[in-house]
């Protein structure tokens, strides 16, 4: 799946996008008038792959202290491991659809309704310490309490790690008075739902469509419809903000909407060119207001 962060990639896609795009917004301008913001929430408001990996590298670590393995191996074998095993799950499908990703898996309790959750949840434990003993196996043999012990501990160090961007609480409260605002992710109920408490975003209220939750995730066109519908405005009225080319921009542009590709870290800015119109790029959700014109302040 192509990553918003990658200049190549992102030129790769521009380069294929842009006819198609120029026709759609020829002669729009900036700033784009709208009565809606809609955010992606993994890597757009909330740290997501980053922390991760960080939590991974803390537990790998750890169990060098105590298995005397390699850190660095084990984090790529667990890595590996959490890939190859979540495929192989007949629940697969599923986890496919809903974007729910590997390494999610490893810390998720699928708390919801519905009969995919439920196999998920049946699943969840012995998966985590499969991924864990066959990970750690590659190198030394482990006994099972060490496996959970090091299953709960990646869970732990996670949930730790579970932080905002500095400028999305700044940027949302500003945003709030003026337009209306909802959040369309992918995942699991339990994670996506976490990820907003623990980080305080929660106390916005902002009506949320999380995947896990509809069954269908992006880049359908089902949860974005969704969200328009909650907020009542139609796709030329709103705006959406994500990291994710294939999975936030193409399809929100598809729809209608506006589109603003959020790359904090791009490893070439140059290469991220987008064309002028109903969509940009920027590096920071402060950089929002540059692009929309709200002429009015909504009364709540």
């Amino acid at each position: 799946m192509v990553q918003a962060t990658p200049g190549s990639a992102l030129a790769v896609w521009c380069q294929v996008e842009r006819h198609h795009l120029a026709n759609l917004n020829q002669g729009d301008g900036l700033p784009i008038p709208v009565e809606a913001v809609i955010w992606d929430l993994d890597d757009t408001l909330v740290v997501e792959r980053t922390a991760a990996e960080a939590a991974m590298a803390a537990t790998c670590r750890h169990a060098a202290t105590v298995l005397g393995v390699d850190p660095d191996q084990l984090e790529q074998d667990v890595f590996d491991e959490a890939k190859s095993q979540w495929s192989s799950l007949p629940t697969i499908e599923f986890a496919r659809r809903v974007g729910i990703a590997s390494w999610e898996a490893l810390w998720a309790t699928f708390e919801g309704t519905g009969e995919e959750l439920g196999d998920l949840r049946a699943v969840r434990l012995s998966h985590r310490q499969t991924v864990w003993r066959e990970a750690i196996e590659r190198q030394i043999t482990v006994d099972p309490y060490t496996v959970e012990e090091l299953s709960e501990r990646f869970t732990a160090e996670r949930i730790n790690r579970m932080e905002a961007y500095p400028d999305a609480e700044p940027v949302i409260s500003q945003l709030q008075q003026k337009v209306s605002m909802a959040i369309v992710t992918n995942g699991a109920p339990d994670t996506q739902r976490a990820k907003l408490s623990l980080t305080g975003l929660d106390r916005f209220s902002l009506p949320t469509v999380v995947a896990g939750e509809i069954g269908i995730g992006k880049p359908s066109p089902e949860p974005f419809l969704l969200a328009l519908d909650q907020l009542g405005v139609a796709p030329e009225q709103a705006v959406f903000v994500g990291d994710s080319v294939t999975r936030d921009i193409n399809p929100a542009l598809n729809l209608g909407m506006a589109a603003l590709l959020i790359a904090r870290h791009p490893h070439d800015p140059g290469l991220i060119t987008l064309p002028e119109g109903r969509c940009s790029v920027i590096s920071s959700l402060h950089a929002i207001h540059q692009f929309l014109s709200v002429p009015v302040i909504r009364n709540q």
